[in-house]
């Protein structure tokens, strides 16, 4: 007799839910109004950590069967349908086509990241840049320099989410961070800067976050320093 789904689903799964039920509630506040995209982009930031937080708890416990299946689809709801959704959302009434295409083409390359990793495992580091870095990136952008009345504030974002998606199926290697110290200096910020946004402290939280995206921005170069 086959396992029921209950039986299948351990602790670190519903870790990977709570990921992909974040990312959908960061989509359904966009829909509700674009006002809403800075409360979306914190969502996206417990997101993040939640992705930390079920690798962490699955090294630690018994993993199962539906695990990296599972990682999967909920990165490409968090990482990559929501970041998309928040871009179109403050973008549409000036850069629609614009937005609409390059939304497209950060998914398109989002699926193939996630899913070229699951086909062909790689030993050390990753191929191409993680799409929960993609992700993040566009969320601190937003956070950090939201400007709805700037064409080169939208500009930038539709650049930089352009290069992230030729980024995530390229061949470029980029490593695992395992330093506990970087991990927990990126923790640090997420969690400073959410704190921030609760406490309305703007200009700290601009700050933060333009140190977090600077953080962010080293590592999508470092394979090129090298």
């Amino acid at each position: 007799m086959s396992e029921t789904i209950f039986q299948l689903i351990k602790l670190p799964d519903l870790v990977t839910l709570i990921n992909a039920l974040l990312g959908f509630s960061a989509i359904l506040m966009v829909i509700q109004s674009p006002s809403n995209v800075n409360h979306a982009s914190i969502l996206i930031l417990l997101a993040v950590m939640s992705d930390g937080l079920d690798g962490l708890v699955a090294r630690s416990m018994e993993s199962g069967k539906l695990g990296e299946s599972l990682d999967s689809l909920a990165d490409t709801i968090s990482f990559g349908v929501a970041p998309c959704a928040m871009v179109y959302a403050i973008l549409a009434p000036q850069f629609h086509y614009y937005a609409c295409f390059v939304g497209g083409v950060f998914l398109a390359c989002s699926i193939l990241r996630l899913a070229r990793f699951s086909a062909i495992p790689v030993k050390k580091g990753f191929m191409g840049i993680p799409i929960t870095t993609s992700g993040l990136i566009v969320v601190l952008y937003i956070l950090a320099f939201y400007d709805e009345s700037s064409p080169l504030y939208s500009i930038v974002l539709l650049g930089i989410m352009f290069v992230l998606a030729m980024l995530m199926i390229s061949n470029i290697p980029y490593p695992k961070i395992q330093d506990t110290r970087i991990l927990g200096l990126v923790a640090f910020l997420i969690i400073v800067i959410m704190l921030l946004f609760y406490l309305d402290y703007q200009a700290g939280l601009d700050i933060i976050a333009k140190a977090c995206f600077v953080l962010m921005g080293l590592y999508v170069f470092s394979p090129f320093f090298k």
